[in-house]
This record gives C-alpha cells, sequence and structure tokens, in this order.
C-alpha cells in the first residue's frame, strides 16, 4: 500500500475520531481491510481501490467514505447486548398481594 493511501486513510479516521487505533491491510480483489479498535473491541471494514481512489479526489465519494468509518466506529462504541426478555428476572414489590391464579395450594372439596 502507498504512502499517500496510509496519509488519505489516517487523516479521515483521525477526522472522525483521534483516540481510534487503525490498521490497513491489503486484502484480495484489490481492496483494503480497514481495521479500527478501541479498548476492548474492534470492526473491519474493506474498502475498493476504486472507492479509495474516488475518495482521494475529494467530494462526495471522500464523504460517502468517511461516513462508512464512522458508522464502523459507532458499531465499536454501540457493542451492546441484545434485549432479551426471557432471561430478565421476574421482580415482585414486596408486600404485594399473590397473583389470581397464582401457584398457591387448591382448597379441598
Amino acid at each position: 500500500m502507498a504512502q499517500g493511501d496510509q496519509n488519505f486513510i489516517r487523516t479521515l479516521v483521525r477526522s472522525v475520531d483521534k483516540k481510534l487505533d487503525w490498521e490497513a491491510i491489503p486484502a484480495q480483489n484489490d481492496s483494503l481491510r480497514l481495521q479500527l479498535r478501541q479498548a476492548h473491541t474492534e470492526a473491519s471494514m474493506d474498502i475498493q481501490r476504486a472507492e479509495l481512489v474516488a475518495a482521494m479526489e475529494g467530494g462526495i465519494a471522500q464523504h460517502k467514505l468517511r461516513e462508512r468509518i464512522k458508522r464502523a466506529r459507532r458499531g465499536i462504541y454501540e457493542n451492546r447486548r441484545p434485549y432479551m426478555p426471557w432471561r430478565l428476572p421476574k421482580i415482585e414489590p414486596i408486600g404485594a398481594p399473590p397473583r389470581a391464579g397464582g401457584g398457591g395450594p387448591r382448597p379441598k372439596r
């Protein structure tokens, strides 16, 4: 990968977040794999050579590439565990009356 490509990617990544650790690795099919790391998580994205060349010329292509980097970064920070209501504990207030149809003993007839 050329030094100019490295400098351009560094500029884009730093314009998104200066504290991100990044690495650009040549990948298959004439593309680059950009890996973004922060503390305990990481995200990666592929950048096609044609997309990189168009972005280096400036304009809309540069904005689109920057937005893709921002989305990858957002994936790092918003990496939340999925909401699973069946795993939540049942919380009942103290002193609450028993629920109707609750599992108490049946009265004898």
